[in-house]
């Protein structure tokens, strides 16, 4: 069956030029106001454009949502932030799409124009007809993002049925996209702001680590695969916050302990294990007296607490653990297996994923184990992780 698709603003095509559209009215008269809330707080871009993609999902009666992010130079879009409803999937690996393959989304990014695509649509570009069956869905509407006066990229829509987003949504999508411009320089200063408190806590770690050579960067490492894995598991703002500075600090408390039993070549005592042991709690004492950093003392606490209740120091089990002290856990084991120690040399990351998932539900936490072997496999060299993630938010 031929289905129609409508076009405007410059994207020149068969489908005839909409009007332009107003708010739909709500009872008392006022224009209706799309609901921002899941922009509210971001501390990153990629948060709000996360939130936007939420926001926009929602306000259109949409099944999914995708923000892309427009590279001038390699002439692609590249996801960045998206939404899903109940049913609905997309990856959680960023791609990147050429725009030599996809002619009309290179229109509506140059152009600044809308597109509504039904893959139903006889006249429809087929590219993009493909690529919306493939994800499995029938009805796309795709609309170009401005930043700061220059194109950024793009937002697309998605639904399951063959059902018309029409003008209503348009403008709808245009309201939460000048919300979205509006902080995104305020945005940017919040996140240059915490990137130097995260960089002088940073150094201050880096110069404790630098007592012992095997693990030097080891916390810095923590805190890519912990960061990677927290936007996997699609945790909360607020809770990648605590991840950040608990991997970052998960062993300052090591700091009380001797040189003589942090670098022992072979097992350690009993006395000298327990010793070792100390150091969650020797941790969390440090930093308690500085506020800014209450955040982490969970994570800096039970990171070495275990899912069947055997690790220490409290012998919590399964979701009684806070969940940043579980991601640093599973992140903390891989590096520690996959790096040099005085006891012993290093495997290789497969075998290091292999011990993950055979310490699903046992030491680790089953879904942190098995999504951070995915990622770690699908993702490629550790450097920069986190970016290389789609982050969804709500």
């Amino acid at each position: 069956m031929h289905r129609t698709t409508t076009r405007h603003n410059g994207a020149s095509g068969t489908r005839a030029a909409r009007p332009e559209s107003k708010l739909r009215r709500r009872p008392d008269g006022h224009d209706f106001v799309p609901d921002a809330s899941a922009m509210q707080g971001a501390t990153d871009l990629p948060d709000l454009f996360a939130g936007l993609a939420t926001s926009v999902r929602r306000s259109v009666d949409a099944d999914a949502c995708t923000v892309s992010l427009y590279d001038e130079e390699g002439d692609c879009v590249r996801d960045v932030g998206a939404s899903v409803g109940k049913g609905a999937r997309l990856n959680f690996l960023a791609q990147e799409f050429p725009l030599k393959d996809y002619a009309i989304t290179k229109k509506v990014i140059g152009g600044g124009g809308s597109i509504e695509i039904s893959v139903f649509d006889d006249d429809a570009d087929e590219a993009e007809k493909a690529l919306i069956r493939t994800m499995g869905y029938s009805r796309l509407l795709m609309t170009r993002l401005a930043m700061a006066g220059s194109v950024t990229g793009i937002v697309e829509i998605y639904r399951f049925g063959d059902r018309p987003f029409g003008a209503e949504a348009e403008s709808r999508v245009g309201t939460l996209s000048a919300f979205a411009a509006n902080t995104y320089a305020l945005i940017q200063t919040t996140a240059k702001l915490e990137s130097h408190y995260t960089e002088t806590i940073e150094a201050l770690v880096s110069a404790l680590e630098a007592r012992d050579p095997y693990t030097e960067a080891h916390a810095g490492r923590i805190k890519d695969f912990a960061l990677a894995l927290g936007v996997a598991l699609r945790i909360p703002m607020a809770a990648r916050r605590s991840v950040r500075l608990g991997a970052i600090l998960h062993d300052v408390g090591k700091i009380g302990i001797s040189d003589a039993i942090l670098s022992k070549p072979g097992p350690l005592t009993q006395e000298e294990w327990a010793v070792m042991k100390t150091h969650p709690q020797v941790g969390e004492r440090m930093l308690s007296r500085v506020d800014f950093l209450a955040e982490a003392l969970p994570v800096v606490r039970h990171h070495h607490e275990r899912w069947d209740g055997r690790g220490y120091p409290d012998g919590l089990a399964g979701t009684a653990i806070p969940i940043g002290a579980r991601i640093v856990a599973a992140c903390d084991a891989f590096d520690a297996m996959t790096t040099d120690r005085p006891y012993r040399a290093a495997i290789s990351r497969a075998d290091a994923c292999d011990e993950l998932l055979a310490g699903a539900g046992t030491q680790f936490d089953p879904r942190c184990a098995r999504l951070l072997v995915e990622v770690l496999l699908r993702a490629g060299p550790a450097e920069d992780l986190e970016s290389r993630l789609v982050r969804y938010v709500g």
